[in-house]
């Protein structure tokens, strides 16, 4: 990060990357990968969150549409092949670019998450707060959801055929996958994008304003969305055996599969981990890490905040998942 010029202060200082524990996050959610793979992972994952945060600061809070644009145009151009500026966001994508192999798939997800950047920002410009369905489907787009999938799925060696990785109930296992990290961080970041007027589209504020309630009635709804999600995964591993059936996978195909699945649950638990103890959802602006939790299991623990005065809420109790 600091070779990538990462740590120069905007977004980020080097005191702030580690108290929110950016490189614990691949450990965490990739608990089974050797070495080589999980700095690999971590770096993409890290740059992830990199060009979130300065995509916010620099022009989501400013409220800056032009440098916004600007920003992802010149991303999507490294992307292409064009030769990064001294941006540490291009630098650090040519970088990884360089020592990646992405397909035509990988290409376009990388291009969604550009474009969800934008979303987000002509949203947050015009003061619109989006619909919650909206804005459910954009956040996987935003988190990068089919790029983490593929990731993990990489980590674990598992070689799937495409055409079952396209099948319905896949597909709705990566949608879950990644619609309970994006609505968890929703909840404990309330405070580091809406509050401090830092973007308009926020699962809490939609629902709120959707179903015009309190904003803890609003929480409730976001942390019985991510049980939701999480019992359909539960569903949908049931299913797993006759959808392999199905695709006649042979036995080094269905132990691919099962890696698969593993690491997806790994992934989620570790994520949740990660989310407790890092201080990137901090309302301080001078964050710090926290200690680990109790252990807990997958899903059994979703964060429920209280107002505590104006715009400002905060962590209060656990609520079972």
């Amino acid at each position: 990060m600091r070779d990538m010029g990462m740590l120069g202060g905007v977004p980020w200082t080097e005191a702030f990357y580690d108290a929110a524990d950016y490189g614990g996050f691949g450990p965490l959610t990739h608990p089974t990968a050797s070495l080589d793979d999980l700095k690999h992972v971590n770096d993409w994952h890290t740059w992830g969150f990199y060009v979130s945060d300065a995509f916010r600061d620099g022009f989501l809070r400013p409220r800056n549409v032009a440098g916004g644009k600007a920003f992802v145009a010149a991303l999507k151009s490294v992307l292409s092949g064009s030769l990064p500026s001294s941006n540490p966001a291009e630098r650090g994508l040519a970088d990884l670019v360089s020592r990646s192999t992405l397909d035509n798939e990988d290409q376009e997800h990388l291009v969604e998450f550009f474009d969800a950047l934008l979303w987000e920002l002509h949203n947050t410009a015009q003061g619109r707060v989006p619909d919650p369905i909206d804005l459910v489907e954009m956040r996987r787009r935003s988190i990068a959801t089919e790029l983490s999938a593929k990731l993990a799925r990489k980590s674990v060696g598992a070689e799937l055929p495409a055409e079952l990785l396209r099948n319905s109930t896949m597909r709705a296992l990566v949608d879950s996958f990644g619609d309970v990290p994006a609505l968890r961080q929703e909840i404990v970041g309330f405070d580091h994008t809406y509050a401090t007027a830092g973007s308009t589209t926020s699962a809490v504020l939609a629902v709120q304003q959707f179903f015009d309630c309190e904003v803890q009635q609003a929480v409730s709804v976001v942390a019985d969305l991510i049980a939701a999600r999480l019992r359909q995964i539960g569903s949908i591993l049931g299913e797993l055996p006759s959808i392999a059936d199905e695709y006649g996978l042979d036995a080094e195909a269905k132990a691919g599969l099962s890696r698969y699945v593993e690491a997806l649950k790994s992934w989620l638990a570790g994520e949740l981990l990660w989310t407790q103890r890092s201080g990137r959802f901090s309302y301080s602006p001078v964050p710090t890490r926290k200690s680990f939790h109790r252990p807990s299991g997958l899903g059994t623990r979703s964060l429920s905040i209280q107002p505590q005065g104006r715009g400002q809420v905060t962590p209060t109790k656990s609520v079972s998942a």
